[in-house]
């Protein structure tokens, strides 16, 4: 039997897979209250971001995080798609319960989806082809440009008006984003403290007297 020639998306899946559980539970029940998080309830820290306020709003959450994740663990970048999505829900609870302490309740998935474009940006980027790092670039300007126009128009660019008394909150895309840099930074600094190392060995074992 042959093996497929590409890694099944694992991660991804199963966090889609997550999210779409998530739908059949009351959205009350799960999402980020800040009294009720305040009073010991810290998991909806998390599983606020599996919950939406409305199918449009899941739906392009969910697609960029399906699309952007299969890519990236297709490729190769499993363990940093890994990574970037724990730093992203991590930024995004802190943007939440932290930095905006004006905000009461909150669902969505939008943290960790900007994680992951922002992470798919940088590797793009990568390439040798400058236009292809220019088109890396002009989406990382439009991930930037979107967060601005939502901080100053209240209100989502793509993912069509939200209900009455919801607002966007840009700070959770900006610092998701951050995550998916933050991942790319450390797997370099890996990489190169490996590589370092490894180096360095050689020299010592070049260096080293003979003995006959």
């Amino acid at each position: 039997m042959k093996r497929f020639p590409w890694r099944f998306p694992w991660i991804t899946a199963a966090l889609v897979a997550l999210c779409a559980a998530a739908a059949f539970f009351p959205a009350a029940a799960l999402e980020y209250d800040r009294a009720r998080v305040a009073a010991g309830e810290v998991w909806r820290l998390l599983t606020g971001q599996l919950v939406h306020w409305m199918p449009r709003m899941a739906a392009f959450d969910l697609g960029m995080l399906l699309g952007l994740g299969i890519w990236l663990e297709v490729r190769g970048d499993r363990r940093l798609a890994a990574s970037a999505l724990a730093l992203g829900g991590g930024l995004t609870a802190l943007a939440v319960h932290a930095l905006s302490p004006d905000l009461l309740v909150y669902r969505g998935s939008s943290g960790v989806a900007s994680a992951l474009f922002v992470l798919a940006a940088v590797r793009v980027a990568e390439s040798r082809d400058p236009w292809t790092r220019a088109l890396a670039l002009a989406a990382v300007a439009l991930f930037l440009a979107k967060a601005a126009f939502e901080s100053l128009a209240g209100q989502t660019l793509f993912a069509g008006p939200l209900p009455p008394g919801v607002g966007v909150v840009p700070l959770v895309h900006l610092l998701g984003g951050l995550g998916g840099l933050g991942a790319c930074a450390a797997e370099r600094a890996g990489t190169t403290r490996t590589t370092g190392t490894a180096g360095a060995r050689k020299e010592a074992v070049r260096e080293a007297p003979v003995s006959l």
